[in-house]
């Protein structure tokens, strides 16, 4: 083209128009997905922060329950160590629960494991027990199942008035290797 020519509205307006157009892609391609990923962070930052005011406040109350987790338990209550029952031993567990209640002048009515329990690799399994007898003899068998060390907690305990009488109902998770 030579500099005497004329040139048309058209060939003035392409260089201006291809750059709005990049200018406008770069806007909706970059700019708008970066301020959507900014007000995203800014409500995880506001949620971050009430979570921390709301700890900040619960703080008082955990530091005063840590100080009473460390003293020493109550005359009367003792913590054994937990000593897993191997599981060759399962076998002499409904002898074991015979015995307990025995000492404790109960009637073992039944021990049921429940397999279940041991699906998915657990190291604990869950025995039903149902005992029968006089009411006070029960807390006896409380005192007994708090020192059998491969008890690791009582999970349900319900007491039943039948027409024979008072029957327990125990559900507790052994320790086993």
């Amino acid at each position: 083209m030579k500099p005497y020519e004329r040139t048309s509205i058209q060939q003035k307006l392409i260089f201006p128009s291809v750059f709005a157009l990049i200018f406008v892609a770069l806007i909706f391609y970059k700019v708008l997905p970066l301020a959507q990923d900014i007000s995203r962070s800014r409500f995880i930052i506001g949620e971050l922060r009430a979570d921390l005011n709301e700890q900040n406040q619960l703080r008082p109350i955990y530091l005063t329950l840590e100080q009473r987790k460390k003293k020493s338990l109550p005359d009367g209550i003792a913590v054994n160590k937990l000593e897993p029952l191997k599981i060759s031993d399962l076998a002499e567990l409904p002898d074991a629960f015979e015995a307990l209640a025995r000492e404790s002048e109960v009637k073992l009515v039944s021990a049921t494991p429940q397999v279940r329990s041991l699906q998915g690799g657990r190291e604990m399994l869950l025995v039903d027990i149902n005992i029968s007898g006089d009411f006070m003899s029960y807390s006896l068998i409380l005192n007994q199942l708090n020192k059998i060390k491969f008890i690791e907690t009582i999970e349900s305990w319900s007491i039943n008035v039948t027409g024979l009488g008072h029957e327990m109902t125990l559900s507790v998770w052994l320790a086993i290797q």
